[in-house]
């Protein structure tokens, strides 16, 4: 049979809002000469850097702004990100540095992305039923559960972006969600399994389709295997913000090889080794592929879990690939509606910096390097990978 995969944004009555991203952050940069003109230039530079970081992005360009005003036309970004406006908040000069406070709204462009450091964590829930009646052939009420479980161990294999921090083990509610037409629900449930589990994304699926066709039959009795249909639909939430991500369906048909009486085991490789079985294994993979593919251009993200006047502890680890020594930023969010009655999302880069120096498996200490006091830091806060020092002590 011919398997079918369809990857990409959800549309028309399914889509969920795209948010629009408005981030402030505070840049620096040393006075040369006398030169402060130059120094602020700077300074508004570093600032842009870190907020194109939130969206895995760097800039690439000198003379950027005038009065807080972008001005070059030809200001080049390393990957996605496009600046829709930039304004200087706050400036001050002091201790041989200029002080620059900017506020700038990103879109994103995932045409191209910057590497990744860290591998963001995802959780999976078990794949639910749009029609129950339809696993009542073969007993197939495990099979949402084990598909997950494949889909869990193909990404784990594939990708260099995600690290499967948890596979569920009962439905997350996203069929109730879908009936009732309730899309504010869906990404309600992804920030709340996306929280529980310490996952950037989340991964809930529903089987649209598990029917059986049977042949033609004569006297009574079938001259062939019924064959057994399968459409799966994947939606990918950004555990955050509850943002669709994408959604991605497999579909297909094959012989379905067991006895038409017969209570299947889904979790062994008999099933796994069947004309089915083969089929929905492959379409998982190519799902597994699609996931990566979306992920690739997503920064990674962590969670403040605990703090005190100069440490931090989040919930990123080793298995992130954080190390000792690594710099994260903290990074204040805080959501509105706007005048028109839109969600918006704000972020705010604190001008803290912080290394750090102890790492777990799920969980890492970072701390100042200075005597300053981590002021205004709270749990939830955000951490992302710092800018490097070169660049930001210019």
């Amino acid at each position: 049979m011919l398997r079918t995969l369809i990857i990409g944004i959800i549309v028309g009555i399914m889509t969920l809002p795209v948010f629009a991203r408005v981030i402030e952050v505070e840049g620096s940069a040393r006075i040369v000469g006398g030169d402060t003109q130059a120094a602020r230039d700077q300074a508004i530079e570093n600032a842009l850097q870190q907020a194109l970081m939130m969206t895995g992005s760097t800039i690439r360009s000198n003379q950027l702004v005038v009065n807080g005003v972008i001005q070059n036309q030809e200001t080049e970004l390393a990957a996605s990100g496009e600046l829709e406006r930039v304004e200087v908040l706050r400036e001050e000069t002091r201790d041989g540095r200029v002080f620059v406070l900017v506020q700038t709204e990103i879109w994103s462009n995932q045409d191209s992305c910057a590497g990744q450091r860290y591998k963001a964590g995802v959780t999976i829930a078990p794949f639910e039923f749009s029609n129950r009646e339809h696993a009542a052939y073969g007993q197939v009420w495990d099979l949402g559960e084990v598909a997950a479980q494949h889909l869990a161990r193909d990404i784990a294999r594939q990708s260099e972006q995600l690290f499967v921090t948890h596979t569920l083990k009962r439905h997350a509610g996203l069929q109730a969600a879908l009936d009732g037409l309730n899309l504010n629900e869906v990404g309600r449930i992804g920030r709340q399994i996306g929280y529980a589990n310490d996952s950037q994304f989340v991964i809930l699926g529903i089987f649209d389709d598990l029917s059986v066709t049977e042949n033609n039959a004569f006297l009574g009795v079938f001259d062939q295997q019924p064959t057994r249909h399968f459409s799966l639909t994947l939606y990918l939430l950004d555990a955050m913000s509850g943002e669709l991500i994408t959604r991605a369906r497999v579909e297909d048909a094959e012989p379905w090889t067991f006895s038409r009486n017969a209570q299947v085991d889904v979790a062994t490789n008999t099933f796994w080794n069947a004309p089915f079985g083969v089929s929905l294994a492959s379409s998982l993979e190519e799902l597994a592929t699609g996931i990566q593919m979306q992920v690739q251009c997503k920064p990674t993200r962590g969670r403040v879990v605990w703090h005190d006047r100069q440490k931090i502890q989040v919930n990123l680890g080793s298995s992130h690939g954080v190390k000792v020594g690594d710099t994260l930023k903290v990074v204040h969010p805080s959501n509105y509606v706007d005048a028109q009655g839109h969600f918006r999302q704000r972020w705010q880069v604190s001008r803290f910096t912080v290394t750090v120096e102890q790492v777990q498996p799920d969980s890492a200490v970072a701390s100042l390097d200075n005597t300053d006091v981590l002021t205004n830091v709270q749990i939830n806060d955000w951490v992302i990978p710092a800018v490097s020092k070169n660049t930001s002590s210019r």
